[in-house]
């Protein structure tokens, strides 16, 4: 496999042979503490539990097959690992069929218990599970950078309907001993998706919570990503990111606000 400097996280460190077949792999453990608000209404973070997050990342490439943890992003930490397949791949671009978390779960009754039962808003409110998404990625390696577009189907692998699309530049910028990732990107997401999360059904209309059927939305997101060698297995981790949507997406009566700002602070151990 060739691939240029900025796609070498797609093949991990480590390699082994198995039925003479040469695969390469990296575990690494992660410990941060995030500060994530959410959009929906009602959401705290009201134990020390929803602060911490404890990771056990594991990549792993065979055979055009992947398991990759976006190391250019904090959220990869949230959102888990991707798995895949390259289609095809040069020096200075690659197609892969991709599955991938888009949109974390919530769960109506842990907005409840945060607020000790007495938030009618959510009572009664169906939990919302994960957008799974199953599609396409085209990458394409830039000087010290990549720039990528995803289509997804997410009905295909989750109870969320719809699909999503996304486009997504990021630039490292080495400072010192820092490796600085600068993040963009902007995401599409179908009105049967926007729904599922922010709508409100008919079996869920009560005195305090109408009927609502949401649009389409846009997100769109910012982040500073950076990593700092503490020794040769540990690694200091910061990072800030700013999300908006669409103005319309504050119609819901589920949402509280269409911009959130996310901080993490952590270190990884990487085996």
């Amino acid at each position: 496999i060739s691939m240029p400097t900025i796609a070498a996280d797609k093949k991990p460190a480590h390699e082994a042979t198995v039925f003479d077949e040469t695969f390469s792999w990296q575990a690494m453990l992660g410990i941060s503490v995030f500060h994530r608000p959410q959009v929906i209404e009602g959401y705290e973070q009201d134990s020390i539990g929803q602060y911490l997050n404890i990771s056990l990342l594991f990549d792993l490439y065979y055979k055009g097959f992947f398991i990759q943890s976006n190391h250019r992003s904090a959220n990869s930490l949230l959102t888990g690992a991707e798995l895949g397949y390259q289609l095809h791949v040069d020096k200075n671009w690659e197609v892969d069929i991709i599955m991938r978390t888009y949109i974390g779960e919530y769960d109506p009754e842990e907005i409840l218990e945060a607020n000790d039962y007495d938030f009618p808003l959510m009572e009664g409110l169906t939990a919302r599970g994960s957008a799974d998404g199953l599609g396409l990625r085209y990458s394409r390696f830039l000087d010290d950078a990549v720039f990528s577009v995803d289509i997804a189907s997410i009905g295909a692998r989750s109870d969320a309907p719809g699909w999503v699309s996304e486009i997504y530049y990021n630039k490292l910028v080495p400072y010192r001993n820092w490796d600085i990732y600068l993040g963009a990107g902007i995401t599409y997401y179908s009105q049967e998706l926007v729904d599922y999360y922010t709508g409100v059904d008919q079996h869920e209309v009560t005195e305090v919570r109408l009927a609502y059927e949401a649009k389409a939305a846009f997100e769109y997101e910012l982040e500073i990503y950076a990593r700092h060698p503490i020794s040769q297995n540990w690694t200091f981790n910061t990072g800030i990111s700013h999300t908006f949507y669409s103005s319309h997406v504050k119609d819901s009566p589920l949402v509280s606000t269409i911009e959130t700002t996310q901080l993490m602070l952590g270190v990884h151990y990487v085996f």
